[in-house]
């Protein structure tokens, strides 16, 4: 319910900001969600450790059910680029606090899978956000959306609420900081790097895809989103036992392998074929990738550190999609390069995770753990 309410509305902002006379500003739509969660992840990480995983994930989803009740009030761009900032600090704290859940909750040897899981529902939710966004906005209104949005956002508060709380509060709290050692978690600096590359193309498909596929033809603006997060979905579970099976670098060099042909593909479209076969390939690579990053992240990390390891992860994530969202958005808008350009800069930021992963499984390298 917390990815569904947030994803929701994803297909509708680009047409929104244009309407509001933003369509130089396109390229901000996910990149400024991206940057306030940025900012929000080392707060969160200290949160889940120092005050519980339960109030981390509360808080994300107050920012979301806020934000939804907002978006139908908003006037002008500035005010849309502001509220975009405003919703992003939702998945700066939601998804750390029930990462960190899963973690507490499951053995080491199962993680992969446990992460496979969540990926799923994850997923699941995204992937509904996406097509059923579009359709409640033609059928009823863009503002019936933004509500819908804001009542699964409540909905998710109310069940994070009805959790046990796994991390107890330790008895003298430690002080959120600015120091380096307290933002970020440099054990978990390997998953973290290939998370920034991954996410890269990620960035750039969320802010680009909508118009591209609404270029061919399609009446459904969240279609190709739609597709690789379903397939995504499907490949969760088996990538995950793969994940436990081999090890973390197996998992992301076959996904990344995989998305390596996922743009290849969409460079040289010529049919409409071609654009499903594509969201295909991005959508089981994507299912490789994230939950043997996350495993591999709290892997690094004792219970005490865990909420930090994966806000560090995290931190890489939203870092990927700011620099693939305004990376996309300088090439189409500024210097007008056309997509092929945009699918070039993913092929070669997949490309480099796909060689970073082979480098880990060559050097076999032990993963350093506090465990």
């Amino acid at each position: 319910m917390f990815f569904l309410s947030f994803n929701l509305i994803i297909p509708e902002l680009p047409a929104m900001l244009r309407q509001l006379g933003g369509s130089n500003y396109l390229g901000w739509i996910i990149p400024a969600f991206a940057m306030s969660a940025l900012f929000a992840r080392p707060l969160s990480g200290w949160m889940a450790d120092q005050l519980g995983r339960k109030i981390t994930m509360i808080v994300g989803c107050v920012f979301c059910i806020i934000s939804g009740l907002v978006y139908p009030w908003i006037q002008g761009v500035l005010a849309f680029i502001v509220l975009r900032v405003f919703h992003g600090f939702s998945t700066g704290f939601t998804p750390t606090g029930f990462t960190s859940y899963t973690a507490d909750i499951v053995p080491k040897e199962y993680r992969g899978r446990a992460m496979g899981w969540q990926g799923v529902f994850n997923n699941a939710g995204t992937s509904l956000g996406y097509g059923l966004g579009a359709l409640i906005a033609l059928h009823f209104s863009r503002d019936a959306m933004f509500y819908s949005s804001s009542i699964l956002a409540l909905l998710a508060l109310l069940v994070f609420s009805s959790l046990p709380e796994t991390r107890k509060r330790p008895k003298n709290i430690r002080k959120p900081t600015l120091s380096l050692n307290e933002m970020v978690y440099l054990k978990a600096f390997q998953p973290g790097v290939i998370m920034w590359l991954v996410c890269i193309p990620l960035g750039s498909m969320l802010t680009v895809m909508p118009d591209y596929t609404e270029g061919l033809g399609f009446e459904n603006k969240g279609l190709y989103l739609t597709w690789y997060i379903s397939f995504s979905l499907l490949f969760r579970l088996v990538s995950g036992k793969i994940s436990d099976a081999l090890g973390r670098p197996w998992s992301t060099a076959i996904g990344t392998g995989l998305q390596i042909l996922s743009m290849s593909v969409l460079i040289n479209q010529s049919t409409t074929y071609f654009f499903y076969i594509s969201a295909i390939l991005y959508g089981i690579g994507q299912g490789f990738n994230a939950p043997s990053l996350f495993a591999w992240a709290s892997d690094v990390a004792s219970k005490e550190n865990r909420g930090k390891s994966l806000s560090t992860l995290f931190i890489t994530l939203e870092l990927g999609i700011i620099f693939g969202g305004l990376g996309s958005g300088y090439l189409l808008t500024k210097i007008n390069f056309g997509y092929s350009s945009v699918f070039t800069m993913n092929l070669v930021a997949f490309a480099l995770a796909f060689a970073l992963s082979i480098y880990y499984i060559r050097s076999k390298q032990p993963i350093v753990t506090d465990i």
